[in-house]
């Protein structure tokens, strides 16, 4: 007959492979839900300074962007079962002569399940500086503030949403 570890490699593969499918089933009942959450995003101070480049022996100046803004969110739709926690973040977007294409992270949190704080409230933020690599900021028009999501699950992709998108416009001067 078989051996005893025969019989246990057995056990284990055929339990292993029963977990596989029970997590994949898992997986596909929330795959495709969709989450409509209510962000609103008010900005209510937006001035740019010009200030020397810190990480450079330098005497070359960048723009500073000093934008504070309050959140509302309810996120309770972004929560399932499958969530385990949510990473938030506040990006700036925006484009400039040197870059086509600039990110910046302004602000972020993370909500563990069960810690109640679905709804977010929460006024006057920024957490990271918003410094551009010259001087883009300045007289910028088209600078796009959105609230983005990275919603971690317990079985599954992790996917990158966002909601919740304000335009804001930088001053053509340089605040002293």
């Amino acid at each position: 007959m078989h051996s005893f570890l025969s019989r246990l490699n057995a056990t284990f593969a055929f339990a292993f492979s029963c977990l596989g499918m029970v997590t994949l089933l898992c997986f596909l009942t929330t795959v495709f839900d969709v989450p409509t959450p209510d962000v609103s995003i008010q900005v209510s101070d937006i001035s740019v300074q010009q200030l020397p480049e810190f990480y450079r022996r330098s005497r070359k100046k960048s723009d500073f962007g000093n934008v504070t803004f309050d959140l509302n969110a309810d996120l309770t739709s972004v929560f399932n079962w499958n969530t385990k926690q949510l990473f938030l973040y506040v990006m700036a977007e925006y484009e400039t002569e040197k870059n086509v294409f600039n990110q910046v992270v302004i602000w972020d949190k993370i909500i563990l399940r069960g810690d109640g704080n679905e709804v977010i409230r929460a006024q006057r933020l920024r957490k990271y500086p918003f410094f551009d690599d010259g001087n883009g900021l300045k007289g910028n028009t088209n600078v796009t503030l959105s609230l983005n999501w990275n919603a971690i699950p317990h079985a599954g992709l992790l996917p990158r949403l966002g909601s919740g998108h304000v335009v804001i416009e930088f001053p053509d001067w340089y605040r002293q």
